[in-house]
């Protein structure tokens, strides 16, 4: 009823036991008084009930950060003008975060002119949190000279002394001039306590005393680390990366060795690997456990052989022979349950060994980006060289893109390869369908050797990009290419429960 609502509304911090029993406690509480409606009924009730005294600032301390955790800095500061009570609750709360950018609110170009003011305002934030336990603190700054480097010291030494558990400390250096990150500030109960860690455009040379450090206690509550334009050599950093036993998420961006990356150190707790625009000759990580694999970059040999609950793995390579590139993937990822393939500059060779004995035994799902150059108009086809080591695949998309494709009619007839029985897929979907023979026979290869297949797709446009159209005139023919996917669709003896779609 109506009073029933607005009691509900007006007293929802109280536990009661069910609606039973608010019927019969608001039936005893009017008991004895005339009412003229139900509305005056419930104003009554609710004059009689006392709200709980319970305010924001009298939950535990510990209570309070992990519900101010879960809100932007931005957010933080709406919430301080609310009341005062909440505005000193906030000022202890233990997340530091300073944008240089953000603070000064001028653009790159201008900081340096106020790197002043920044500095000032930082070490007064600090100042007045002196003695606290600061869970977290952020640096970013985008400035190139020396004038920081003592003050930067004196911030990584707050972190110290304020037990923090994620550092970040994001700062713009020249590569030939890097800011050298203390080590000699950290203690063991410092690197004991980090738990996230994220470091970029400094140099990384710990000392002889910090590696035995390492190897004895520390970086093993290490839960994250992101390393990004790191100057440091190989040996450092598989030392560093070898005894973070129990890190779960790493990030490797832009860390230029120029040689192989070997992290013999067994990594079990390691979920998420991400490796970016590395100069890199290899990849080998001892991680069982790893579940999220995403590497971009140059085409090298990676190795998580042992990474038998890969579920996901992401490969962006920037040029490559698309047959070597698979080759080494099977060997390198032979447990990986979902695939993405892109390469960006890719080349197909006319000839493979069809009967290559490595498969993808456990891949599941195939996501295939193919960039078309006119060299390889009429190799099309071979990219059944990648579905042949696939024998329990479920689902396939393959993503074309490249104008050469629109109606070339060269490339070899499916029937020259043979069959090969893809028993579990179910799912078929291919965008950029330009009305190649290619395409085409690749198309019909697939729905010929599918016979649990239930879905098919077929789109003209490409995937996530606009089309080119070099000849000028009406644009690319989708219409023509939407006949030739029907036309086959409609010659292939598809099971009766197949559902396709041509648009």
């Amino acid at each position: 009823s109506g009073y029933e609502s607005r009691f509900w509304v007006k007293a929802q911090p109280f536990e009661i036991g069910s609606s039973r029993d608010l019927r019969q406690e608001m039936t005893g509480n009017l008991e004895g008084q005339e009412t003229k409606s139900g509305y005056a009924r419930g104003e009554a009730i609710c004059k009689n009930i006392v709200r709980p005294s319970i305010r924001l600032e009298d939950l535990p301390q510990d209570v309070l950060y992990k519900i101010v955790s879960k809100l932007p800095s931005k957010e933080i500061a709406r919430t301080r003008v609310l009341s005062s009570e909440w505005r000193c609750v906030l000022s202890t709360f233990p997340r530091l975060t300073f944008d240089g950018v953000a603070r000064c609110k001028c653009d790159r170009d201008h900081l340096q002119q106020h790197i002043g003011k920044f500095i000032h305002e930082v070490n007064a934030v600090l100042q007045k949190h002196g003695g606290m336990v600061v869970e977290t603190l952020e640096v970013r700054i985008d400035f190139i000279g020396n004038l920081l480097i003592h003050h930067l010291n004196n911030w990584v030494g707050f972190a110290v002394s304020s037990r923090t558990k994620n550092l970040t400390l994001d700062s713009f250096w020249d590569y030939k001039d890097r800011y050298v990150f203390p080590f000699e500030i950290l203690d063991n109960g410092s690197i004991f306590r980090l738990q996230q860690m994220q470091l970029s455009f400094v140099s990384v040379k710990p000392p002889s005393h910090f590696k035995d450090n390492v190897t004895r206690v520390p970086a093993s509550n290490l839960r994250k680390l992101h390393i990004q334009s790191l100057d440091v050599s190989r040996k450092d950093l598989e030392d560093m990366l070898s005894h973070c036993c129990n890190i779960e998420r790493l990030r490797i961006d832009r860390c230029h060795l120029d040689d192989q990356l070997t992290v013999d150190g067994s990594l079990s707790h390691l979920l998420y690997l991400h490796v970016e625009c590395c100069k890199l000759t290899k990849i080998k990580f001892l991680a069982v456990n790893l579940v999220t694999f995403l590497y971009e970059g140059t085409f090298i040999p990676i190795d998580l052989s042992h990474s038998s609950k890969l579920e996901s793995a992401c490969i962006r390579f920037r040029e490559a022979v698309f047959q070597h590139a698979v080759t080494s993937l099977l060997s390198g990822l032979p447990y990986v349950h979902n695939l993405t393939l892109r390469i960006a500059w890719q080349h197909l060779e006319k000839q493979w060994l069809w009967d290559n004995s490595l498969k993808f035994s456990h891949l599941r799902h195939l996501q295939l980006f193919f960039s078309t150059y006119p060299k390889d108009v009429d190799r099309v086809l071979y990219l059944v060289s990648l579905l042949k080591a696939t024998p329990f695949i479920e689902k396939l998309e393959t993503h074309f893109s490249g104008y050469p494709l629109w109606l070339a009619d060269v490339g070899p007839r499916r029937q020259e390869l043979g069959q090969c029985k893809y028993n579990n897929l179910k799912d078929v979907c291919i965008t950029g369908f330009k009305g190649a023979r290619g395409q085409v026979e690749f198309l019909l290869h697939v729905l010929e050797n599918a016979p649990a297949l239930e879905f098919v797709t077929v789109n003209t446009n490409q995937k996530a990009s606009k089309e080119f159209w070099p000849y000028g005139g009406n644009g690319p023919p989708f219409e023509e290419a939407k006949r030739i996917a029907l036309t086959s669709l409609s010659s292939t003896a598809l099971p009766v429960k197949v559902k396709y779609c041509v648009f």
